[in-house]
């Protein structure tokens, strides 16, 4: 698999997270400057986009139109990349780069194929999707596929979205998965401290309730 790998706007935690991986999956590294020499970009397989986008740069939507029409499928990794993560929340004015005031998901500025939210996205995940996209598994795919139109990126969504509407079933995969300890199960329910919440998303992607497709009743309840 001919891989090329960006970095935009992150903490590098997503590119730390995914190097193991570069040890269990075949790649030919196209492009991936963070770790080779290689300073061309060319067709690949698969692109890997971890960061949001700084609105202001011209550079950083350049690059992506050019990852965009050499690469079969482009997955944004990471909620920064997937959901613009923490950096959504930025007002600008913030040291030391008080000129950056804007930032988007990666899937706001050009077209993208798989959406692979986490704070920071799991290795495992990755080894998953990169085994099932070159198998063409779209039993594993097709969720991911969907993650693209998502937007949700606090515990606030977790609660508006699934707690209040009386989906959630008390599993307690959005505490297990919160990377800070933001969620505590009472009484079944999650309660989000906000003072803690990183606003990354991974409880609302990780449950499972955010994947159930709920039948339209066939009539008019009255």
């Amino acid at each position: 698999m001919r891989l090329i790998y960006i970095k935009l706007s992150d903490c590098s935690g997503c590119m730390v997270s995914f190097l193991p991986v570069l040890e269990k999956v075949p790649f030919q590294i196209v492009y991936f400057p963070n770790i080779t020499d290689q300073g061309e970009l060319g067709e690949a397989d698969l692109a890997i986009v971890n960061g949001s986008v700084n609105a202001e740069s011209e550079e950083q939507r350049k690059l992506l139109g050019e990852v965009r029409a050499l690469s079969r499928f482009v997955a944004a990794v990471g909620s920064c990349a997937a959901v613009g993560g923490v950096t959504r929340y930025l007002r600008g004015g913030q040291l030391p780069t008080p000129s950056h005031h804007t930032f988007l998901p990666v899937g706001d500025v050009i077209d993208v194929d798989f959406a692979i939210p986490g704070c920071p996205a799991s290795a495992d995940i990755m080894v998953k999707f990169l085994v099932a996209l070159e198998r063409g598994d779209e039993r594993y795919l097709t969720p991911l596929k969907n993650l693209t139109k998502k937007r949700k990126a606090s515990g606030l969504d977790l609660q508006d979205d699934i707690v209040s509407r009386g989906l959630c079933s008390g599993c307690g995969m959005c505490a297990l998965s919160c990377p800070v300890g933001a969620i505590e199960i009472v009484k079944g329910r999650p309660e989000v401290r906000m003072d803690l919440c990183i606003r990354c998303g991974t409880c609302y992607f990780r449950c499972p309730r955010m994947f159930v497709r709920l039948r339209k009743p066939d009539a008019e309840v009255v």
